[in-house]
This record gives C-alpha cells, sequence and structure tokens, in this order.
C-alpha cells in the first residue's frame, strides 16, 4: 500500500459521496488501484491484484464497479486492441499510444481537445484518440 492511501481513500470517498455512488470496499479498492496504478490495467489484472487481498471478491464485482465508474464519468475504457479493453482512471481529455510489440498503453496530451465544428450537427457522446507504433524500448529490440 502507498504511503499516501489513506488520503487517497479520503478523497474516494468523497468523489463517490458528490457523484451518488454507494460506497462499498470493493469499488473504493478498484478505484484507488486504477489511481495509483496508472499502467491502463485490464479488468483481469485488477481482479487478479485485488484477489490477493480479498479470496471472496468476484471478477463480477469487478465488471459492475467498472461500470459503475465509467458511468459517473470516473474512468474511461480503452479498446487497446480488438477484444482488449484496458482501463483508465484518467478521464481529462488525453490520447493513447498502443505498441503494437508489447502491448505498452501510454498517456499523451492533445492540444486542445476540441472536435471539428463538422461534427456540431451530431450528438458525440464519447471519442478516443488511439495511435498505433512500436514504443522506444521495443525500437531498440
Amino acid at each position: 500500500m502507498s504511503p499516501y492511501s489513506q488520503e487517497v481513500v479520503h478523497d474516494i470517498v468523497e468523489l463517490f459521496g458528490k457523484k451518488n455512488i454507494r460506497l462499498t470496499p470493493q469499488r473504493i479498492g478498484v478505484y484507488r488501484y486504477l489511481l495509483e496504478n496508472r499502467n491502463h490495467p485490464t479488468v483481469d489484472a485488477v481482479f487478479h491484484h485485488l484477489k490477493t487481498d480479498n479470496p471472496s471478491l468476484s471478477k463480477t464485482t469487478i465488471y459492475n464497479t467498472v461500470d459503475t465508474l465509467a458511468s459517473a464519468g470516473l474512468l474511461r475504457m480503452i479498446r487497446a486492441t480488438e477484444g482488449e479493453v484496458r482501463l483508465d482512471a484518467v478521464t481529462e481529455c488525453h490520447g493513447h499510444f498502443i505498441c503494437e510489440k508489447c502491448g505498452e498503453i501510454s498517456d499523451f496530451s492533445l492540444d486542445g481537445c476540441r472536435l471539428p465544428d463538422r461534427l456540431n450537427q451530431y450528438e458525440v457522446h464519447n471519442y478516443e484518440v488511439r495511435v498505433f507504433g512500436v514504443c522506444s524500448k521495443c525500437q531498440d529490440k
């Protein structure tokens, strides 16, 4: 557990209250893990990490928590590759670079984050910027 975990938990409790999210240890644990581990994990990775401290935890609970957090705008689901969804607790506008060799996902800033004017006639619910390529670590291999 990181040294700032109690502060993080306090902030999560406050945020969940503002978003009318029912407090459960599982929800707090999932969100805390995502805030403290900005590595864009899969649901399976979150499940396996949290299961060590809570053997009765189910994968269904993780999926339900992810749905709740995403619906509240506290979590983004990123389609990394076909059929693979990664989780991101950073909801501010940014893009993702996805390495085609190792699968690592890195955040990058976007200038502006404004949609083109020609999309004004549409009702846009969500959008994402994904860039695929080879990261610097894999280029050296």
